[in-house]
């Protein structure tokens, strides 16, 4: 009982510590997917001038209703908008990288539980490769060339 109760507590801390992490970005997190309804007076110092711009802009209005938000971000006139734009890759690359990690994490447990006995460093290697990939392969093209390399399959 009182192993169970030494991980609880270790985990409630661990929570803690990652909640207290992210309240000291609340701001940054709250204006990143809604910069059109954040006040730029609450917005980090160096964005407020290109948010105010970014809100007097009705068509960047517009595209951010339309586009998903990385591409929205990513439309953004460089020039006009270099720090925003520096902002959103800086929390894109936060929460993408705290994604592929757990990903990674959990495809390497599955993987390596089911297939223990017969999993090496390279399948490992490449297994991860795959399941952290967005590479799409064409199985019917694959299927084609092989079977004319090997007609009696």
């Amino acid at each position: 009982m009182r192993r169970y109760a030494a991980d609880i507590s270790s985990l409630a801390e661990e929570f803690q510590q990652r909640f207290r992490d992210f309240a000291a970005i609340e701001k940054e997190i709250t204006l990143f997917p809604s910069p059109f309804s954040v006040d730029p007076d609450d917005a980090p110092d160096h964005l407020q001038l290109e948010l105010i711009e970014l809100q007097c802009g009705a068509e960047c209005r517009s595209r951010h209703q339309q586009l998903p938000l990385v591409n929205f971000y990513r439309q953004l006139d460089e020039g006009r908008f270099q720090e925003i734009r520096t902002f959103a890759k800086k929390m894109l690359s936060l929460f993408g990288s705290t994604y592929l990690c757990e990903k990674t994490f959990s495809v390497m447990n599955i993987n390596k539980n089911r297939l223990r006995t017969r999993l090496s460093d390279s399948h490992l290697r490449d297994i991860l490769r795959i399941k952290t990939t967005v590479f799409e392969p064409d199985l019917a093209y694959l299927l084609q060339s092989r079977s004319q390399y090997h007609p009696s399959h």
